[in-house]
């Protein structure tokens, strides 16, 4: 990999983000969205109950974005160039597949950074909430942990975009949501059902705000869980990068990077 090639590729996508309102959207409006939204419903909650509701909810509303961010972020940049019909330009160039794939993770990063330092500020301005006041520590191992297993998402969609097209492009909006309800973002593991919670165990991100509540609500956080998280999301990062590469050699075999469809 060469430096100069994905700093090119960081300023294109920069510009992009900076020059599109849909992209700017993405930053700030649907995620300070969510968190008012959210934040609302959590306060009367808790005049109902004496949990701190606020903050797990709030909180989770927080940490879910760089999930989203992350594998949002590859899947649509990678789809943005096949509308473009740019892919086969770019690679025609000396840029290598895993240059491309850099620069769109480090842009995506920084924008769910900044994602994140809106949402932390309206959290502390309107709740009087401030998410890193729980444990800076674990703050900081959740959001390294959900990243990497957004990326693996996002390389999972990226490498079905590769193979099939744009006929699959739902697939860029739709992963995360479809994974959501067994995350167990805004609940425990507990109040899910037996099927249900056989599938939420195996998923990383649950162990992750499952170690979130209990930090809130001052009990022990599952270890064992944390660590089985950061295992497998390393785990299937890996196997989501191998599968893109397959698809990626596919799709010059195929021609379907000259045709995009």
């Amino acid at each position: 990999m060469k430096l100069h090639r994905i700093n090119a590729l960081l300023l294109k996508y920069y510009y992009i983000t900076i020059n599109r309102v849909d992209r700017l959207f993405d930053i700030i409006y649907w995620p300070i969205l969510d968190l008012f939204i959210w934040g609302f419903t959590a306060l009367f909650i808790q005049k109902l109950s004496d949990v701190n509701v606020l903050s797990m909810l709030l909180g989770a509303v927080i940490l879910w974005v760089f999930v989203w961010r992350a594998s949002k972020d590859i899947a649509v940049f990678v789809l943005e160039d096949f509308w473009s019909r740019n892919l086969y330009h770019l690679f025609s160039s000396p840029v290598k597949l895993s240059e491309h794939l850099v620069s769109i993770i480090i842009i995506g990063f920084l924008r769910a950074l900044t994602t994140f330092a809106l949402m932390w500020i309206v959290g502390i301005v309107f709740y009087s909430f401030n998410i890193l006041t729980i444990s800076p520590l674990l703050i900081a191992f959740s959001v390294f942990l959900l990243t990497l297993f957004g990326w693996a998402i996002g390389l999972f969609v990226a490498a079905f975009i590769f193979r099939f097209g744009q006929r699959i492009q739902v697939l860029a909006w739709s992963v995360t949501f479809l994974i959501s309800p067994f995350a167990c973002i805004f609940y425990p593991l507990s109040v899910l059902p037996g099927w249900a919670a056989k599938i939420a165990i195996v998923i990383p991100p649950t162990h992750v705000f499952e170690s979130f509540r209990a930090m809130i609500s001052g009990t022990p956080v599952n270890q064992a869980g944390l660590i089985y998280s950061l295992i497998s999301s390393i785990l299937l990062f890996i196997v989501m990068a191998f599968f893109l590469e397959q698809s990626f050699r596919k799709s010059k075999k195929t021609g379907l990077l000259a045709k995009g469809d």
